[in-house]
Order: C-alpha cells, then structure tokens, then sequence
C-alpha cells in the first residue's frame, strides 16, 4: 500500500501526532461526515503494519473501503490472500460488519466464534478499526467486548462522525472503554475552511396544525382549564392540603421536604391560586413569603396532582373515590402518560404535531421555492421516517388525504404542487419511483452494469401516467441504490423522496443541494448523519452552496410564555392561548449538535438554534416569507462562512474548537441591571427637568413646576447612581464577572491537584459574547479531561443548586431588599472540607463575599432546603448549557 494522493492539513495533523496517542492502544477521531475518514482509516492502518479486521454498520459501508484502497493505495485490486470479506477465513486485511461478528458469537456452534480468536492470535498482533463506532451502542457491542478481550495483542482505531454524546452515562462509559477518550476531532468549519466541506446553512420552515389537531388542543385545553377551576374551588382537597402534615408541621418532616420542596412548594401554588390564606411554618421552611409565591402553571398543577394521585397519595386526606374518579377523568382526556400526569406536551401531542400533514404543503413550498431559485440545477433530497406507501391514491380521481408524513405522501404532494418545475423520485427498501422521462437513462445504467433487464421490472402506477414503479429482483436488488442515486446527479431527477434509515448514514451523492429534514429524530447521530448528505463537496460544481431545510408545526411563533412576576415558564398555557413548541424542542436537541454561521451580523460559527434566531418573528408568514429570501441568496450564505471563518482565522491562525459554558445568570449580574436602572432614573429626571425649561421658556407657568418635580427627582436618584456607578466601576460587566469566576475554579482546580501545575500556568480564559447576545466561558490550554471538569464545575456552580456537599450563601441588597443568592460549590471541590474552604476564601476575595455552608447537618439541610427552593423557582431562568464555538 501507497498512497497516491495529498494530505489534507488535517488529515496530515492526525498522521504527524499519531504515535503520541497510542499509549493506550487506541486511536480515537471524531471526523464530519466527508472528512475523508476512510482515506484516512487506510493510511493508519498502513502505518501499524498489522494484519487488520474492518467493522462496518452495514455492506455499503464496508465497500467503501475496497473501493478507496484502489487506486488511492493500490493500482489493481488486491487478491483475497490480501483482502477478504470473510471473518471466519481472516486475511491481511479483512472488511466485514459489526453484524456479522455478532452472528459468530451468537452462533449455537461456539465453536465458530472460538476459531476465528485462534486464528487471529496465531497470525500474531491485530489492529480492529471501527468504523462508524458510534453503532456500538447497540446489541453487538457485547460480541466485540467478548473478541477484543480474547486476543493478546490488539489496538483499536475508532473513526465515527457522531459520537453518541446524548447517551446514558453507561453507555458512554462502554463506548469509550471500548475506543478510548477522543484523539482527536475534526469539526465541520474546519473542513469549509479548508474546502472539503461546502458552504451551507439552516432553515426553519413553520407550519400551522390542520384544523383537526387544533379541535383536539382546543379541547383538551378547555377540559384542563376546567378540571383545575374545579380543583380550586374543590373543599375536600383545599381541607387536604392545609392538613397535609408537611403544610401542618413542616420541621418535623425535614428531610422529606428536602427531597422534593416543589411538592410542598405545589401545595402552596394551588392553596393561594384558591384565595386560603398561607399558613406561616411551610412559608418559614422554604425561605419564602406569601408575595413569593407565583401563579399556578401547568408545571405546578402536575406536580401537586402527581403528589395527590400517584407519588404520595397516602399522606392526602383526600376522598378515594374523589381521587380514583379524577385520575381516570385526566386518563380519558390523554392526560396521563406512562402512569404520570402530563399537563404538558405528551407524547402524543408530540407525534400529532410532528407528523401532522400541514408538513407536507410546507415540503411543497419549499420544493417550489427551490426550484425557482436553482432550475434545473436544483439536487434536493427530502429524508422522511416512514414509507407509508399505503396513504397513496388507489386510482386517479381518488382522494388525496394522508393522515401523516411519509415517503408515499411526500412524493405526491410533491407531484401534484410542483411537477412543472420539480422532476420528483422515489428511493427506499420497498418502494422505488421514476419518472417516465428517466426510462432511457436507467435502461443504459442497467446495460452498463450488465444485469440482465428482465430482471428489473417497471411497472404502471394506477393513479398516475407520469411516473413508474421499479422492481428489482436477484442481482439487480443490490445496484437499485447506485442506479437511482446515478440519475439524481445526471438530473433525470431534480428532487429524490427517501427514508432516513436507507440514505440517511453512508450514502454518497456529492451534487445534492439542497435536504429537506422531514424526519422526526432529535438524535445527534442520526441528525448529523442525514445533514452531511447535503454538505459534501461536488467536484463537478466547485461553488456549491447547500441550503438544509428543518421542519416545525407550531401554533404561533413564541418562545415562552411569562407567567407572572416570577418570570416563570408557563409551559402547557392551561387557560388560555396556544403555544405548542414540542417540535421546537426536538429542533432545539437537534441544533445542539450543529455548528454553523449566524443569520444575524454575528461573525460567531458555533452550534445552538440560537443562531438562526427563530422567535425573531411575529407570524408565521412573515417568518417564512424571509426565510425563502434568505435562502434564495446562496452566494451571501457563502460570503457568509468566508466572513466568519476569515475573522477567527485571523485571531488565531487555526480554527479549532472549544467547549464553553453559557450562563443566563451570574453572580453580578443583578448589579449591572441596578447599575442600568439606577442610570436610567437619573436620565429621567434630568429629562422632565429639560422639559420644564423649555415650557417655562414659553411663558407658562407650569415650567416651573415641572422643573421643580423634575429636580426632585434628580437629587433622589442621585445617591444611587452615585452607588451604581462606583458598583460599576469596582466590579465591572458580566463579561468580567465570569473571567474571576473562571480565575477561581483554576485557582481552586490547581490547589486540589486536579489539574497540574503545568495545565494551571498555561490555562487561559476565554469569555465571549455568543449570537444569542449572552456571554460564555471557556478554558484553553487544558487537557481535554480538565476542560470538561472545569466546564462541568462552572454548571454547578453558576447553575441550579442540586444537592451538593458545601453551599456558598451570598448575601447582597439591591434596590433597599436583601437579596441572598446560593451556589453550589462544585462536587469535585467539596470533595475534602480543606479543598470547598479555599474554594470559599479565593471566591470572597475576587467575586463577592460569601459564607461557606456544610450541608450535611441539621442546620445545613435546612439551608440547603432553602436553596433548592429559590433554584426551583429560578429553575428555568438560572440555568448553564454546554455548548462549542469555532474560534
């Protein structure tokens, strides 16, 4: 083996350092879908000078390989003394699937398992590459567990697009015993940066429910609304409520209120929506007053009725009859879910929304819109979860009315909205379409091949002329995909229907431009897989620029509902109005994992749907309708990425990724707003002072009075602003704030030892304004694992108080209120007592003074139960995500 070609600078990146990570015995890279990992997977081997066994997710895969080593490593096709499909009669270098290694091991013969380990440590040191290694969540990661701890000398190479990072902790624990942490990532700006990839970008397209699914969130509103009126004015279960003995004697029943204060915190919601009056102790308890206590949302009146009716029913004086009657009420309106109360977004409010068939003229449009803007240039492939070829017309003046999205009713709509512009296919298992003018392109693909064309069957569609059906049979079963995917790229057609499962992992067809998503997985992996259908490189059409089109049923563009002076997420809307964005949610999961540019003025390249902006709208239309422009201009989304990529190159002569921390709430934060508000009063004053003036300078009398108001206020205000602006000078913006918070975890990092001495004198810290507006932190010049460590520390801290070990109580007065705010000191820091109190110290010095809390006692707990309180009411306010920019 040779090869032939040039490295990519990555690539060549990977190769230089490659001996510096085999101290494990494991080569770990995390590449973007067209990285070239396979090339890259080739030369690795080479380089081990081991006999090597390839495991692939599925056969197409696992050609990729034979077809890469000739002629990128070899001028002919190697021999199968080289290279062999066969794992049962191994060879220098053997491709096979993750599949097959597990039927060996499952086989009743274990005989057949047993022979192919004898045979592969009688030929001495083995090299496994894993390709796609993130399938190894599934089953038969455990026949490659008993295969690897069989051999005596093994070394791993893992290459995956989509490590499963939303994995359960064991999960990802098994997946990284198996390939080792990750050596090294190649992300997808880089690789548009170096031309490998294409410049593209995201789009939202927004439709209304059909009438149908908005009757059914109608009603089950009104019934929720009317069920919990009912409930407030229900005597039995106020006398429960105020009986209950965590309301009655709340210090007797510590340690339980500790364990869930939002039950004894919903108590309280639903006894004051209902005008009792709030009895002291249960007050006392949480650290709250009655002023404190917000309205009820669906969020609250779940967690009482799932106390009430399932959880802690025993400890309610509440009617068994009464209780068994409303559970079965709240089951009868699909209110009860996995034996729970959802007042929320169920799960079946989630498929309604997600497959509701609005998607299909929202698909249309967008085909429409495309094919306007492209012509005949347009390569669109729309990736859907279902076939559901049982929702296509039965004959031609048939009724056209699928209930969900599927490939069948894709096509159709497709079809029948556009088929003057778009030339529409099919391609999946069971159901392949062509149009009648491509008939003489697949005739000379089949020719071509040399299958036998009796064995390929085009047959009538019984509601339309204009297209056929395709059977493949024997031999011409396994080139259908090859053939289809053949004339999407000659444009024998412009726009190809398909299943995610068939073409959304390791299918090639470099010339698509353009990706509908109408497929319902929140999954990183899958999600990133169907997305680099559309990113690839057309070395036929250097200037490529793919547009990638998500879908998503709401019932208005909002992006949450204020639920009183709390500021709490009024999720569910249990009275009034409509907001249903679980399809929002799922995009949100999606976009967790994607990194590109902005459609705002930012130059930032990070992921996050942030950056598409998409509650910057007051309709839908609207919404839409600049959407479809923004899209038309691929030539600015190209200018784009060169803008973006051109600043961050030049700042630091490489992009490369980092993992930072975004806090919506920080411990000065409050001050900046009190610096701002106080400003602002001055502003005003000194405005109705101007004001004044001018009308006493028109002769009237009542410029003077207004001036006096005006200089009232003026000198009242000015002992604040005084204040503020001192406050504002000494302690700076957030963005410095979050530089000393970083300053101590490293300080405090370093003196447990978590870090070196050496990570802890390279270590930066970066704080950066991210395109949602906020500010982030992140740590360079640590190790991967510290990173984490450090990233995790500043969620903990900045975050939601959980349950840790030392608390830190920070006492403060704004506006002439004491305010106390509580921060968990992070689980690796209070591990030893010597460790939180240095933590204590360096944070009293360089952010604000601060009382360390042991929470492990009585005094403790009950400080700790105040604080998780205040979290939860704070809880969907105060939060920090994890999330990656490109700098």
């Amino acid at each position: 083996m040779h090869f032939t070609g040039v490295w990519r600078d990555y690539q060549q990146r990977v190769l230089d350092d490659l001996e510096a990570h085999l101290d494990d015995d494991r080569i770990h890279v995390v590449a973007a879908p067209g990285s070239g990992k396979t090339v890259l997977g080739l030369e690795i081997i080479r380089r081990l000078g081991r006999r090597t066994i390839l495991l692939n997710p599925t056969l197409t895969i696992r050609n990729q390989w034979a077809a890469r080593l000739v002629p990128l490593f070899m001028e002919e096709p190697p021999d199968t003394g080289f290279l062999t499909y066969n794992l049962e009669h191994p060879s220098a270098l053997t491709s096979s699937t993750y599949q097959a290694l597990h039927a060996l091991w499952a086989d009743e013969n274990p005989a057949r398992f047993s022979e192919l380990i004898r045979a592969c440590v009688a030929n001495g040191p083995i090299t496994i590459v894993l390709d796609e290694a993130h399938h190894l969540r599934r089953e038969w990661w455990k026949a490659l567990q008993a295969f690897v701890e069989a051999l005596e000398d093994v070394q791993i190479v893992a290459l995956t697009a989509t490590p499963p990072y939303g994995a359960p902790p064991a999960e990802w624990a098994r997946y990284e015993a198996m390939c080792g942490p990750a050596d090294f990532e190649i992300g997808i700006p880089e690789l548009v940066r170096c031309g490998d990839l294409c410049p593209h970008q995201d789009h939202i397209i927004f439709s209304r429910p059909s009438d149908s699914a908005l009757e059914l969130l109608d009603r089950r509103r009104e019934a929720l609304s009317n069920i919990l009126i009912e409930l407030r004015a229900d005597t039995d279960l106020l006398d429960a409520l105020q009986s209950h003995p965590w309301v009655v004697s709340p210090d007797e029943y510590e340690e339980a209120v500790l364990e869930k204060p939002e039950v004894l915190s919903a108590m309280l919601v639903h006894l004051s929506m209902s005008n009792e009056k709030l009895p002291k102790a249960p007050l006392h308890i949480l650290g709250a007053k009655a002023r404190d206590i917000p309205p009820q949302t669906a969020q609250w009146a779940e967690t009482l009725l799932n106390a009430l009716l399932i959880d802690s029913k025993e400890s309610f004086a509440y009617p068994k009859d009464k209780a068994k009657a409303l559970y079965k009420r709240l089951q009868a309106l699909g209110l009860v879910e996995g034996k729970r109360v959802r007042l929320g977004e169920t799960q079946r409010i989630f498929r309604l929304m997600a497959n509701d068939r609005s998607k299909l003229r929202a698909i249309a449009d967008i085909a429409k819109q495309e094919a306007h803007s492209m012509g005949y240039d347009l390569r669109m492939v729309i990736l859907t979860d279902h076939v559901r070829a049982s929702d296509l017309p039965s004959s031609p003046g048939a009724e056209f009315a699928p209930a969900k999205i599927g490939v069948g009713p894709i096509f159709e709509q497709v079809r029948r909205g556009v088929s003057s512009t778009v030339i529409v296919g099919v391609l999946s298992g069971t159901l392949v379409i062509i149009p009648k003018t491509a008939v003489a392109a697949l005739e000379a693909l089949i020719d071509k091949t040399g299958i036998a064309p009796e064995l390929v069957k085009l047959r009538k569609l019984k509601w339309c002329d204009t297209h056929l059906r395709v059977d493949a049979s024997s031999a011409a079963k396994s080139h259908i995909v090859e053939w289809i995917t053949r004339l999407l790229c000659d444009g024998d057609i412009t726009a190809l229907v398909g299943t995610q499962a068939l073409l959304g992992e390791g299918w090639d067809a470099p010339a698509i431009n353009s990706l509908i998503l109408a497929s319902n997985s929140a999954s990183y992996m899958l999600s990133n897989q169907m997305r680099g259908r559309a990113i690839r490189i057309d070395p036929q059409r250097r200037d490529k620029v793919s547009n990638i089109w998500h879908l998503a049923t709401v019932e208005q563009i909002v992006e949450r509902d204020e639920g009183g002076p709390s500021g709490f997420f009024n999720w569910g809307s249990i009275v009034a109005g409509r907001r249903v964005g679980s399809d929002l949610a799922l995009l949100s999961r999606r976009f967790s994992a994607f990194a590109g540019i902005s459609r705002s003025d930012s130059d930032r390249i990070e992921n996050g749907i942030e950056r598409l902006d998409p509650f910057a709208f007051d309709t839908i239309e609207q919404a839409n309708e600049l959407t479809f422009a923004y899209a038309a201009k691929r030539d600015a989304i190209a200018a784009r990425w060169q803008r973006s990529l051109g600043v961050t190159e030049k700042r630091s002569g490489r992009l490369t990724q980092r993992h930072t921390a975004k806090p919506n709430h920080s411990p000065r934060s409050v001050i900046w707003h009190h610096t701002v508000e106080a400003l602002a009063a001055s502003g005003l004053a000194s405005g109705v002072m101007a004001a004044g003036w001018q009308v006493a300078q028109s002769g009237s009398p009542f410029g003077v009075a207004i001036m006096g108001v005006g200089g009232i206020g003026a000198l009242a205000s000015l002992p604040r602003t005084l204040k503020a602006s001192y406050l504002l000078a000494r302690n700076g913006t957030l963005e410095n704030s979050l530089h000393q918070v970083g300053n101590v975890l490293l300080d405090s990092l370093q003196n447990a030892r978590i870090i070196t001495d050496q990570e802890y004198s390279e270590a930066e810290i970066h704080i950066g304004s991210n395109i949602g507006g906020t500010r982030d932190i992140s740590f360079a010049g640590l190790s991967t694992q510290s990173q984490n460590i450090a990233l995790g520390a500043v969620q903990e801290l900045l975050g939601p108080v959980r349950n840790p070990r030392y608390l830190l109580i920070r006492r403060s007065l704004i506006l002439n209120m004491r305010r106390t705010d509580y921060h968990s000191v992070p689980t690796v820091i209070g591990q030893r007592k010597e460790w939180a109190t240095y933590f204590a110290e360096r944070w009293s010095k360089q952010v604000n003074p601060s009382r360390l809390v042991f929470t492990r006692n009585r005094d403790g707990r009950r400080t700790l139960l105040r604080a998780r309180s205040r979290s939860l009411a704070a809880g969907l306010q105060r939060h920090v995500e994890r999330s990656t920019a490109w700098v």
